[in-house]
């Protein structure tokens, strides 16, 4: 709709919002997954506390159901973003 609006076509727009309208779709509402950029996801932070507290990709993975190289690109994700340099230390970040 923001293309059509940009494009000059106002009819096109005026019709797809009606579209949207009658489907009851709020306004702004946007697809997709949600953006965390530099703060954690919810599921980095759920894997990086055990990460912290010792606990190795492999027995992670297990307990979450998930495989090891997930678990791992997600601890590599939560230390990248706050900036630690080792598991144990992602222990403080992982709980602000």
């Amino acid at each position: 709709m923001d293309t059509f609006t940009r494009l000059g076509a106002a009819w096109d727009a005026t019709r797809v919002r009606g579209r949207l309208r009658a489907a009851s779709v709020p306004p702004g509402r946007h697809r997709g997954r949600p953006a965390y950029h530099d703060g954690l996801s919810p599921r980095e932070h759920e894997i990086a506390e055990p990460a912290a507290g010792g606990l190795t990709n492999r027995a992670i993975a297990e307990t979450l159901h998930l495989s090891q190289r997930t678990v791992e690109h997600h601890v590599a994700r939560a230390m990248q973003k706050t900036g630690v340099r080792s598991r144990r230390a992602l222990l403080g970040e992982a709980q602000t």
